[in-house]
Order: C-alpha cells, then sequence, then structure tokens
C-alpha cells in the first residue's frame, strides 16, 4: 500500500481525467447553446412528448419544445459540473475562501439546571 498519493501506476489520473471531463463539456456548451437559440419549431408529423422523438427532430435541425426544455437543464448540470470540477482542481472552494470548520459544528448545547423536589404527602 502507498501513501496518500496513490499507487506508482496510476498516479496523476484523477487530474488527467478532470481535464478530459472537463474538454468534453466544453464540446457540450455550443451544442446546447444551439439548441436553446431561436425560435422553437414543431414539425406536424413529430411526437410531442417522447425524447426520442424530440432528439431526432433536434438531429434534423427542428427545435422542438422537448428538446429545447432539455438543453436548457443540461445546461444547467454542465454549469454545476463545471463548477464541482473547478472547485475539485483548486481543492477548495470557488470562491477561494477557506471552509470555517466552526460551521460545521453543531451549536453548543445550553442547559439550564432545574432543582426538582418532591413532595411527599
Amino acid at each position: 500500500m502507498t501513501g496518500p498519493g496513490g499507487c506508482g501506476g496510476h498516479e496523476g489520473i484523477g487530474e488527467e481525467l478532470r481535464v478530459l471531463a472537463l474538454a468534453a463539456l466544453d464540446r457540450v456548451d455550443p451544442v446546447l447553446a444551439r439548441l436553446r437559440a431561436g425560435p422553437v419549431t414543431d414539425a406536424p408529423e413529430a411526437c410531442a412528448s417522447c425524447p426520442v422523438c424530440a432528439i431526432i427532430a433536434a438531429l434534423r435541425g427542428e427545435r422542438p419544445e422537448l428538446a429545447v426544455r432539455l438543453a436548457e437543464h443540461a445546461a444547467g448540470l454542465v454549469a454545476v459540473l463545471r463548477t464541482a470540477l473547478l472547485e475539485g482542481a483548486e481543492g477548495g472552494t470557488a470562491s477561494g475562501a477557506e471552509p470555517d470548520p466552526a460551521a460545521d459544528r453543531p451549536p453548543p448545547r445550553r442547559v439550564q439546571r432545574i432543582p426538582v423536589e418532591r413532595r411527599t404527602s
């Protein structure tokens, strides 16, 4: 077993995978931007609710509403993934501030001692 750097045969693979994922996200961004831009077009014979038909119509150059909505949500997912990958590369938070260890701890419990006297009748 090796130290925290991992085994000798796979050193740096995490960084390589991170760079590869960021490159893939860079390629997906223009496609999603093209799908989100412009007016929605519907073909009369196309299915309006099937994701497969919406993707096929988008590949044909049409812009069905479902494909536009899927592209909007996918763009949000891409943004979140990019932020997570960039934060992992920096080893901290996106703002550059160090996380506050006191924020992770629960607040101290406040306990009030109340004397209880039992009366016997």
